[in-house]
């Protein structure tokens, strides 16, 4: 169904950026070539561009660790429809001096690290190279942007185990590079945890992800909800509650959902050893109000 006019068009971009899916929004307008009659076809080539350069991101990081031997996967990343997320998000499998070295290696390759953080499970960089550098960004994150993950953790909690994820890594060809990714099924299982731990908020980015992955013949459901079961997140990949909300995305978790997600993961030695973790370091006052204060604005906060 196409928008009747301009300002209908105008609006649905705008819950399109909301939600994370404007550039298949303009694809979709693109196709039945309407972008010109609506005012968006220089918006097109704005989030098309975005789109391009994050996947250059994505393949000079993966050169980079690829040509060094760094052990690693690309996640949340690269979806299965035209979609920019946020920034350009890594898993490092390898030990923590391993994932020390690999992040002076990205210093030493034209990389300037964002707020660096002493004892963090994630470390944030900057392709300088291709994209300068802005400080601070004025979205928070840009396309250029790597989040390199020790742990796939919220502060010290560790919403999923990498061990577990090691398994479900494969290799893929974007324009002659080759990209380490985790496999749809772990993929999606990644995307949906995480939009609970620590989001907080489901996106129609996440929501389209999973109508894509589930609607290709090649995705093995037994092993999505294997995936699910083995890191202890099967009720968020089961949750219902988006009809309650009359179907209205982002759609916020309730606190109902987020508990009992937190109750299922206790189940997992890596989860819990994390959550001590996280208690005991909320016994300095800054990093205690830093998280309170995080919380307070994931629970009002619109879109991320």
């Amino acid at each position: 169904m196409l928008p009747e006019n301009k300002e209908e068009a105008l609006e649905l971009y705008e819950y399109a950026t909301k939600n994370k899916i404007e550039l298949a929004y303009l694809e979709s307008l693109k196709d039945q070539e309407r972008l010109e009659e609506f005012g968006l076809k220089g918006k097109y080539e704005e989030e098309k561009k975005k789109h391009d350069e994050q996947q250059v991101t994505a393949r000079r990081i993966s050169e980079l660790f690829n040509s060094h031997g760094i052990n690693y996967a690309i996640f949340k990343s690269i979806m299965p429809f035209p979609a920019t997320p946020n920034d350009v998000n890594i898993i490092h499998f390898g030990s923590n001096d391993e994932f020390n070295k690999a992040a002076k290696m990205m210093l030493q390759s034209g990389y300037i690290e964002v707020k660096p953080k002493a004892d963090s499970l994630q470390r944030e960089f900057h392709d300088a190279k291709r994209g300068g550098y802005i400080d601070p960004h004025p979205h928070g994150k840009d396309i250029y942007d790597i989040d390199l993950y020790q742990e796939t953790a919220a502060s010290y909690l560790v919403y999923l185990d990498k061990i577990k994820l090691t398994k479900h890594v494969v290799e893929i060809n974007i324009r002659g590079n080759h990209l380490r990714v985790l496999k749809p099924e772990a993929e999606l299982v990644a995307i949906i945890t995480h939009s609970i731990i620590p989001e907080q908020l489901f996106t129609l980015l996440a929501y389209y992800a999973t109508l894509y992955y589930l609607a290709d013949r090649n995705f093995n459901i037994d092993e999505f909800i294997h995936i699910a079961k083995e890191n202890n997140v099967t009720y968020p990949v089961r949750v219902r509650c988006f009809i309650s909300n009359d179907l209205k995305m982002p759609h916020r978790y309730s606190i109902r959902a987020l508990v009992r997600t937190v109750v299922e993961k206790l189940k997992e030695r890596v989860f819990r050893r994390s959550l001590i973790k996280q208690i005991i370091s909320m016994s300095n006052p800054r990093l205690a109000k830093w998280v309170i204060e995080n919380i307070i604005w994931r629970r009002r906060r619109e879109t991320y």
